[in-house]
């Protein structure tokens, strides 16, 4: 069930959107405060799917429906009801911009994979210089349609890529994924479906034109593009949850996703993708002129900035440049694109050396780097680099001394090719020896500082794949975050967590305010009040540490957080620190509870022992662990 529709049900349970003073939310649960509180039918609201418990403490409903969904819940029962609260904390723009790339592509990563290694073997096998003066299939021509049928596979991963960019962002922001990949369709498709042989109907005389609004529609080519695509998905989704909830029953089937692709489809194609293509042109015309203007430091900084575009897409605009380039005698866009997908896959093999065995980094990183190395970086970008952000910085940073080099020595292409590893055949002749250098120094530089990265972190006791000694969360104990007394789960006050609604769950008696992380991981929620920390490990387990129950009521009084959303953080680590003598004061339970909120097909249970337990003493683990047998 959708928040949307959770949101309705809700309302009818609580007697009526007019019987809703006031929504907010915590960490796990939404809580309501109605008008009337007889009004409201609590066993109604327990049998809401999704809804994991109901109850009422005091004037006030508590819903709980989890952490992955409480704030889509609580907006969507906001806006039935019309009424207001404060907003959440989402934590660094920077961070929150990474996460939804990272969200959007990591899904795509296999598809990224397979399309950049068959695409590497078409341009090893159909171009010429690799191994000889003459290409494979010119030599063996019984190859060429075996070899074009993989060009075309590899190709069409990234040349339809908005199709499969719109169906991973729409589910990423709430949309429906169909209607955001209807729409990269749409951006890819359109040149080719008004041509006459394709779909005549649609077709337009040059007289009528497809110039609407001073817009020419067809001359925007979206083939490759990120940025637009997930922009107009960003958009989509929330036209969709606007007409929802505007539409009940069978209208709501009908006119929900009429409206939102026909809305959407106006903006994306006469405001957001004309004017983010612009910003990709205006981006590649800028490089040019970076570095035919300001020489070697002008090299420097297109190098810089090369890998940033590729991640946002608005690289495609270079690709008129350079193929104008080309035609006049060479391009400096090749090469330079060569050194930051060599920087990438350095990068991405030093994570693959200091990643330990069995962890996902490390089989993200072994099966991301020979792409990378042959010219296709978008696996190691989004499935390593980018989400470890140090390496990444790293390989832009080695890609622009390399970048520099190539400028004071004037290296160019003359032709297109694989930009990497086999991108000499591609160079001037003259121009191969110094280019070999410029890779190995892009490559060597990101290699040596990812790999030194990595072993500093490893001697403060935070590895990359965020283990440490004493175990990962991923495959072992989750531990407690806190020193203090085991207090029996179905003894505590609140009935949600006694029943252990949310997740099998650990409760200590905190000794102390400092809170640790149970689990390494990413902290993937951290509550506006800073009573409640949620971490998803990478193996997928989301665990959440709630400090105190009910704390909410503090409006985050006594909590200081030590972590932001997006951070990585190794068992052990600080998370917050809470005023505990502030929270009994208030007359609240300090205990500090440890919920596994997803395990996927694993089942956790509380590990016995000890009353009194330190902060990394395990607590959870999941069932048919070694710890059990």
């Amino acid at each position: 069930m959708d928040a949307t529709t959770m949101a309705d049900a809700i309302l009818a349970a609580l007697g009526g959107a007019g019987n809703v003073r006031g929504v907010t939310h915590c960490a796990t649960r939404v809580r309501v405060d109605p008008a009337e509180s007889a009004r409201v039918d609590v066993p109604a609201l327990a049998r809401i799917p999704g809804v994991l418990a109901a109850q009422v403490v005091g004037d006030r409903v508590q819903i709980v429906v989890g952490p992955g969904r409480v704030e889509a819940v609580s907006a969507a029962v906001r806006h039935g009801a019309g009424s207001t609260t404060a907003p959440a904390h989402r934590g660094r723009l920077s961070a929150r911009t990474i996460g939804v790339l990272v969200d959007v592509f990591t899904p795509l990563l296999p598809a990224f994979v397979a399309g950049g290694l068959l695409t590497a073997l078409h341009n090893v096998l159909a171009g010429p210089g690799v191994f000889g003066d003459t290409a494979v299939v010119d030599t063996l021509t019984w190859l060429r349609g075996p070899v074009a049928l993989v060009g075309l596979v590899g190709a069409a991963v990234f040349a339809l890529l908005p199709v499969l960019l719109g169906f991973s962002a729409a589910g990423r922001f709430g949309g429906s994924p169909y209607l955001g990949a209807a729409m990269g369709a749409a951006l890819v498709a359109a040149p080719g479906l008004a041509a006459d042989s394709a779909l005549p109907a649609i077709h337009l005389t040059p007289e009528t034109g497809w110039v609407i609004a001073g817009v020419d529609v067809l001359a925007i080519d979206y083939q490759g593009t990120v940025v637009p695509i997930i922009a107009i998905c960003f958009v989509l989704a929330r036209l969709e949850r606007f007409f929802a909830r505007r539409t009940s029953g069978s209208a709501r089937l009908l006119l929900v996703p009429l409206l939102t692709l026909l809305t959407t489809g106006l903006l994306a194609f006469l405001v957001l993708g004309p004017a983010l293509r612009f910003l990709g042109d205006a981006a590649a015309q800028g490089m040019e002129w970076l570095y035919t203007g300001a020489g070697v430091l002008g090299g420097a900084l297109v190098g810089a900035v090369y890998s940033p575009l590729v991640v946002t897409g608005l690289h495609q605009g270079l690709i008129a440049i350079e193929l104008g380039l080309l035609s006049t005698g060479g391009s400096f866009i090749f090469p330079i694109a060569a050194a930051a997908n060599g920087a990438q896959a350095a990068a991405s093999l030093a994570v693959w050396l200091c990643a330990r065995r069995g962890t996902r980094l490390r089989a993200l990183a072994a099966t991301a780097t020979a792409p990378a190395a042959l010219g296709i970086a978008e696996p190691a970008m989004f499935g390593v680099t980018l989400r470890l952000r140090v390496p990444f910085l790293i390989a832009v940073g080695a890609t622009a001394v390399s970048a520099a080099l190539l400028a004071a020595w004037r290296v160019e292409a003359v032709t297109l090719g694989a930009a990497g590893l086999l991108g000499f055949a591609s160079i001037a002749p003259g121009s191969v020896g110094p280019f070999l250098v410029c890779l190995a120094v892009s490559m060597l530089l990101s290699f040596g500082g990812t790999l030194a990265w990595a072993r500093w972190r490893r001697r403060r006791g935070r590895p990359i794949d965020g283990e440490d000694p004493r175990r990962s969360g991923d495959e072992t104990a989750i531990l407690s975050p806190v020193a203090g007394r085991r207090v029996a789960v179905e003894s505590l006050a609140d009935r949600a967590f006694a029943a252990s609604a949310l997740g099998p769950t650990a409760a200590v008696a905190p000794e102390s305010g400092l809170i640790t992380a149970p689990v390494a991981g990413t902290v993937s929620a951290v509550a506006a009040t800073a009573h409640a920390y949620g971490i998803t490990t990478d193996g997928g387990t989301e665990v959440l540490v709630h400090i105190g129950i009910d704390t909410v009521r503090l409006n985050g009084d006594g909590f200081r957080p030590l972590v932001r959303a997006g951070d990585r953080v190794a068992a052990g680590d600080p998370l917050a620190r809470a005023d505990l003598d502030a929270i009994v004061a208030a007359e609240l339970d300090p205990v500090v509870l440890t919920i596994v909120t997803e395990a996927g097909a694993r089942t956790f249970a509380p590990i016995d022992g000890e009353t009194r337990v330190v902060a990394g003493t395990p607590v959870l683990r999941p069932i048919g662990s070694p710890e059990n047998m």
